[in-house]
């Protein structure tokens, strides 16, 4: 969390505070925009990585890291297939 404390002056006397001078407004407003833009370059970033992940392996390169996916074979998949489909049984039955 950011530190607000450099927000608002808190004074006594509200009434005797004249407001941010223009400096100050530009200031904070170029610092809302670049926090603005390196969380749209990180979103973008990690967007990347995970389309990249996708088109090279599948929907399994979201599932696992690159080498648990060089050592899965196509036992492992079943197997793992079937472990989630018992849990899907096993939550169905229960909520009948």
């Amino acid at each position: 969390m950011e530190n607000n404390s450099n927000m608002v002056p808190v004074t006594e006397n509200t009434d005797n505070w004249k407001g941010l001078t223009l400096e100050q407004l530009r200031m904070r407003r170029a610092k809302a925009l670049l926090r603005r833009e390196v969380g749209k370059v990180k979103l973008n970033a990690a967007f990347d990585g995970m389309k990249t992940r996708v088109s090279d392996n599948g929907i399994r390169g979201l599932m696992f890291n690159d080498k648990s996916l060089v050592q899965l074979k196509t036992a492992d998949y079943v197997f793992l297939g079937w472990k989630i489909a018992q849990l899907f049984i096993k939550a169905r039955r229960r909520k009948k």
